[in-house]
């Protein structure tokens, strides 16, 4: 955050908090921590240094664990596929859960032909039989199964038919695991979410990615699953070209699961993101660790949007994960680590104690950050907002998207006579140096300031007196039936949003989706109700010309006096190619 103007910037980003009105995500307010903040660690070490960690940074004891009835059985039975007689234990109590997510490497749960309803019938046992303290809230059956799929069949890597045949095996097999807990009363209280997709590039081969994994999967097993789990990276995870999903990309993404979800059941089936943020293939250095704060802070802003059908999110940063020490590794730390030796470069023997790494500046900025959402906006998309409030503090967060710094024309309303103090806390990720972080009091926050490129910011406004809000401002959500258009040349595409409530609006917008090639147009003519609404040139985040091609939603907002109870749009492109894949009508209410 600087307050020294850069020479020659002149682009007018107004971002206003109106501290007035309290914001809703469809019936959400309250920002709950424990869907955002917590590390990808299954939560049963009782080590000093994580409890500390938990209690100093307000982290929720939660996370991911690698652990489940495959590997137990395959530890009992020596082989995969092979299950245990379990001891049955009778009586009707409700089994308690931890809260966090128990996956699995696909190798240690599936083979071609696996018994599914042996294994299924196995894992309700298993589950019924562990130790209360280790059971579950979640259970995801396999971790990222389907980039896997080339190891379990013989013919060559990435054979379609094959690949189409496995994947749909696991598909069932995930379906009928969920079937036989949901149908065990003593199991109620575990959800069972899947697939756990490391690669959603929907997009790719003209949308068959979609087709042959997310899509497959949905129509075999999402009538069984308590939500639909993927990961969201930067950088390539496992396969696939390199993404910078921050921003436009990743919106399409939960775009087109909602609106998939939406039309199949009728409601959306909740997100659970088991791991996000950004990947750097180097060895481990310090430098390097801290790059996937970069995304997870630019992904964060985005997902609590979603918090009223979000299950779930976990940044990928881990325990110590001291299995990776090791002399093949030349001792150092696993790339994702939140804790690393002191000294580093020794076994694990001759470790002298843990410090932090960098990536504590994640949850240093956002440790004090809670309560009621506040209403924000902005008008350009590379700059994200949000504002909460609790007591007498007003919490307002910004990040910069864009690859330049940005100049914020900053107005804050409704509190304007109440400030006693603010607190800056200020993380910026250097792609090529250590980060920036630093936090200070300061008298005022000037009307205009430059947010640096990969900045996020946190002001804590302590008040006189906590705030009384006047209004409530209701955000909510209408879909489309249709779904994964083909685009065609001057061919209108129709779409209608029914149920539309047209009074006291504050503001709308058109959230349109496209995959297409780069050369193709991203600004087609659209209609709404006999009017022609403007497109604007820019969206969330980066261009993605090093992607094979564009797929990102761009907001259109639209006049307020345009939405009636029945909306009618049409759409059409000055050229042929690529698929919209999802429109979606979002709309803000206003409540006295």
């Amino acid at each position: 955050m600087c307050f020294i103007l850069y020479q020659g910037y002149s682009q007018r980003n107004l971002v206003t908090v109106d501290a007035s009105v309290q914001r809703y995500i469809g019936t959400v307010s309250e920002l709950d921590r424990s869907k955002f903040f917590v590390i990808h660690s299954a939560p049963f070490a009782n080590k000093p240094i994580h409890k500390s960690f938990y209690e100093e940074y307000n982290v929720t004891p939660s996370g991911r664990g690698f652990y489940g009835p495959g590997i137990d059985a395959k530890k009992i039975k020596g082989e995969v596929g092979v299950y245990p007689i379990a001891k049955e234990i009778k009586g009707k109590k409700i089994k308690p859960v931890r809260r966090f997510v128990a996956t699995e490497h696909p190798k240690n749960l599936y083979k071609e032909g696996v018994d599914i309803e042996g294994l299924s019938n196995w894992a309700v046992q298993y589950f019924k039989n562990m130790d209360d303290d280790n059971r579950p809230h979640w259970y995801e059956p396999m971790n990222e199964p389907f980039v896997h799929a080339k190891d379990f069949y013989e013919e060559k890597d990435w054979d379609p038919v094959a690949e189409l045949r496995v994947k749909t095996e696991m598909s069932k097999m995930y379906r009928d695991i969920a079937a036989k807990i949901h149908a065990e009363p003593t199991l109620k209280n575990i959800k069972v979410i899947g697939y756990g997709a490391a690669w959603p590039s929907f997009e790719l081969k003209d949308f068959d990615n979609w087709k042959t994994n997310m899509g497959l999967f949905l129509d075999i097993a999402g009538d069984e699953m308590d939500a639909i789990s993927y990961h969201l990276y930067d950088g390539v995870n496992q396969a696939g070209q390199n993404n910078k999903r921050q921003g436009s990309n990743n919106e399409a993404i939960m775009d087109m699961i909602e609106t998939y979800s939406f039309n199949r059941w009728g409601y959306i089936k909740p997100h659970a993101i088991t791991e996000y943020g950004g990947i750097v293939k180097n060895e481990f250095t310090l430098v390097s660790n801290m790059q996937s704060i970069r995304a997870q802070n630019a992904m964060i802003f985005g997902l609590f949007d979603r918090e009223d059908r979000l299950e779930l999110s976990i940044p990928f940063n881990t325990d110590e994960a001291s299995w990776h020490i090791t002399k093949q590794n030349n001792f150092l730390p696993y790339k994702a680590v939140l804790w690393r030796p002191e000294n580093m470069g020794v076994p694990k023997s001759e470790i002298s104690g843990w410090v932090y790494t960098n990536r504590i500046h994640f949850y240093d900025l956002w440790k004090d950050v809670k309560g009621k959402r506040v209403f924000v906006t902005t008008s350009n998309p590379d700059i994200q907002v949000q504002a909460f409030t609790e007591e007498k503090q007003l919490y307002i967060a910004l990040n910069n998207l864009a690859d330049q710094p940005q100049k914020i024309d900053f107005r804050l309303e409704g509190v304007e006579e109440s400030v006693q103090s603010i607190y800056v806390k200020s993380l910026t990720v250097f792609e090529d140096d250590l980060p920036r972080y630093y936090e200070t009091t300061v008298p005022s926050i000037p009307n205009e300031f430059f947010l640096d490129t990969a900045e996020t910011i946190v002001l804590a406004y302590t008040l006189k007196k906590p705030i009384d809000f006047s209004r409530k401002v209701i955000e909510t959500r209408h879909y489309s039936k249709e779904f994964l258009v083909p685009i065609e040349a001057h061919k209108k595409i129709g779409y209608v949003f029914n149920n539309v409530k047209p009074n006291n609006l504050v503001a709308a917008s058109l959230r349109m989706s496209i995959g297409r090639s780069h050369d193709l147009s991203k600004r087609p003519i659209i209609n709404l109700n006999g009017t022609i609404v403007d497109v604007p040139f820019n969206w969330k985040g980066y261009d993605q010309a090093n992607r094979k091609k564009f797929f990102g939603a761009i907001d259109i907002p639209v006049p307020i006096d345009l939405i009636k109870e029945k909306n009618n749009v049409y759409i059409s492109f000055p050229d042929s190619g690529g698929h919209l894949s999802t429109l979606i009508l979002d709309v803000k209410i206003q409540n006295e």
